[in-house]
């Protein structure tokens, strides 16, 4: 199937700024949960799985060659609820692929 497998995630691509939006919803989240503040974060690529809404995995550059993938769920547009991050992991380099965690 093109763009990954079926129920599973999509191949990485590109960040849109609709996915950079869900990432600077969830930004004060993941600064509390890691302790930092990132004055870049900046979505560059990511990854998604069509669930009860998506989920996606997006590869975030925090400055000095740095970047955090996160774990975002997005609901269904009628729950009108907000995206949530899921999880994250730390210490990527933009060059990096995303892996699925």
């Amino acid at each position: 199937m093109p763009g990954g497998l079926v129920g599973g995630f999509s191949k990485e691509k590109e960040a849109t700024s609709k996915v950079q939006g869900y990432c600077d919803q969830v930004k004060s989240e993941l600064e509390a949960k890691m302790g930092a503040n990132f004055g870049t974060f900046r979505a560059i690529s990511c990854m998604s799985q069509v669930v009860a809404g998506t989920n996606y995995i997006v590869k975030v550059d925090t400055g000095d060659g740095c970047c955090v993938c996160i774990k975002i769920f997005v609901p269904l547009p009628q729950k009108n609820e907000p995206p949530s991050l899921l999880g994250y992991q730390v210490c990527n380099t933009p060059e990096d692929p995303i892996v699925f965690f």
